[in-house]
């Protein structure tokens, strides 16, 4: 008796490690923000959100 095995298309094992990827990055970034709130405070927390979205933006616009 042959057992078949199903073929998934490699398109498909691509987009599923994708999204994937994509849900562990988001559990982790919503963790971290709890645990950086904790440890820094909400103020400390707002000025460091602040300096890293500045950081990214100028570092997207290439100055």
């Amino acid at each position: 008796m042959k057992v078949q095995l199903l073929k998934i298309p490699s398109h498909l094992i691509v987009a599923g490690s994708s999204w994937l990827s994509k849900i562990i990055i988001a559990g982790v970034q919503l963790a971290s923000i709890s645990y950086l709130i904790s440890i820094l405070g909400e103020e400390k927390y707002a000025i460091f959100s602040l300096l890293t979205g500045l950081l990214v933006w100028c570092s997207a616009v290439d100055f």
